[in-house]
């Protein structure tokens, strides 16, 4: 048992491998043609002479030969997974890549060798079709793989197959007494007048989460500069008014929230001690501030940027406010795949700001953190699953269990670097965002597989920490792209 166990975790660790090489493989390919390299026109061996050897034709020497050895990763992974007894999804998606690549690979030789039309679009789609396969095998072998091993140990339940390890210094208030002392603030501690103006002012910031704030502004800047690709340039003022909008935006946001969800707080460890959870601040003085962040933020759009930005704006405050704390996150278990239109909504603001209409760059960016959003937000939610289903939130992994959710990270973190995989193909950016969103997504990968296999509060928490830093990461990446290399 304890050998065909090493095996299949040693047969999983190639397959993971093998999946993201041809993540490597379509990225680097992608970006070969999006800047109109031809490094060659010998197929399949291409044998430049000594002074040929320039770096546009040393860097399509090492896409054929990443070609050659993700075949050869795919050609292993298909004859070991013979041997083995996988989930029947996951040999059906192994048996469409036999298929499947050596045509991608006919295809290849057809761009180097002709001009046909489209055939240059449909091997990059081919390319992303074989990556999906294999994540999807990835997925449903590392569900199987640690199945066993679950129900062997005896720590499955129907209602909950794929738990989340945790101890008691995991939740420090995790007992009854100190929790309902959370819930339940004496009511010297709870009243506006106890507190010191310094403490007063902490407890408004924390109103409009702040933790939330660098990110989104970091995704409005990379859609200004983004937009600068289009000849374009904004004003200082603009940018300024753009970002301290966007802030004001964010607090009002984050306040109508805290507002609203303030009952169901107080039944969340997490949650309990928020300010107006605790009446620290009261729900009228709440509004107010909400509301005052609301008009500066309206405000400063209109006066320094663009009234189609101050609507966009708006919408994202709605969006967020209603749509999703009101309306998805109560009733829905797809409330953060369709919520996350809110978090993408600063990539067209920074973008209208820039051009005064929305661009397929802008839309593309806003793609991007659309389709992020699961595979960060859904950590959070397998951590604190419980805390939620007290809270009465049907969060995906209370409703389809943590082994579902774990899945569905894997998948839709694909589906994260297939859109950052679209930014190459069709805007301005390059090489170093191409590096960039390697770099970033094997980190982000790899700690999905990790936490796929450890199935440990600490696991799924770094893959919430990788998430952030992957898109801190490629943001960023736009925006020295777009500003220092490609003017």
């Amino acid at each position: 048992m304890t050998l065909l166990k090493s095996t299949r975790q040693r047969f999983t660790s190639l397959l993971a491998v093998t999946t993201f090489a041809v993540y490597v493989l379509v990225t680097t390919g992608t970006t070969l043609a999006a800047t109109g390299t031809q490094a060659c026109s010998q197929w399949p061996i291409c044998a430049p002479g000594p002074g040929d050897l320039t770096p546009i034709v040393l860097v399509g020497l090492g896409h054929r030969a990443m070609t050659a050895v993700v075949g050869l990763l795919i050609a292993v992974v298909l004859l070991w997974s013979r041997s083995l007894s996988l989930d029947w999804r996951a040999r059906i998606s192994l048996y469409s890549v036999a298929v499947a690549f050596p045509i991608q690979i006919a295809l290849g030789g057809v761009v180097v060798l002709t001009d046909v039309q489209y055939v240059p679009e449909i091997h990059l789609v081919l390319g992303t079709a074989v990556f999906m396969l294999l994540l999807t095998a990835l997925a449903w072998t590392l569900e199987s793989e640690t199945a066993t091993e679950e129900t062997n140990a005896g720590s499955t339940s129907p209602k909950n197959p794929d738990p989340v390890t945790e101890s008691p210094a995991d939740h420090p208030a995790s007992t009854e007494s100190s929790a309902q002392e959370r819930i339940e603030p004496s009511e010297e501690d709870s009243a506006p007048g106890t507190l010191s103006m310094a403490d007063r002012l902490r407890r408004y910031l924390e109103l409009t989460k702040p933790r939330l704030m660098w990110l989104l502004c970091l995704l409005a800047l990379a859609g200004m500069a983004l937009a600068t690709t289009t000849g374009q340039w904004p004003s200082g003022s603009a940018v300024a008014a753009t970002l301290g909008g966007g802030i004001l935006a964010i607090g009002a946001s984050g306040t109508f929230n805290h507002l609203y969800e303030r009952d169901r707080d107080q039944k969340m460890e997490r949650t309990a001690d928020r300010p107006v959870a605790t009446n620290e601040i009261p729900v009228r003085n709440a509004a107010v501030f909400g509301a005052a962040q609301v008009v500066l933020s309206m405000a400063l759009f209109v006066v320094f940027v663009n009234m189609f930005a101050a609507a966009l704006t708006f919408v994202a405050i709605v969006y967020y406010s209603v749509v999703y704390t009101v309306v998805l996150k109560p009733n829905t278990s797809w409330n953060i795949a369709i919520g996350g239109g809110s978090g993408a909504l600063p990539a067209l603001i920074g973008w209208v700001a820039v051009t005064g209409s929305v661009g397929l760059g802008g839309v593309l960016l806003a793609a991007l953190v659309v389709i992020w959003t699961p595979p960060h937000f859904y950590n959070l939610a397998i951590a604190y699953k419980d805390d939620y289903a007290r809270a009465g939130y049907p969060m995906f992994p209370v409703v389809a269990g943590v082994s579902a959710a774990r899945r569905r990270i894997l998948l839709t973190l694909g589906a994260t670097l297939i859109v950052s995989i679209s930014l190459v193909a069709w805007t301005p950016l390059t090489w170093l965002f191409a590096g960039a969103s390697i770099v970033a997504g094997g980190v982000f990968f790899a700690s999905a597989v990790s936490q796929c296999r450890l199935h440990t509060r600490e696991a799924t928490m770094q893959t919430f920490f990788a998430s952030i830093a992957y898109l801190g990461i490629v943001l960023g990446a736009v925006v020295l792209e777009t500003v220092v290399v490609i003017p």
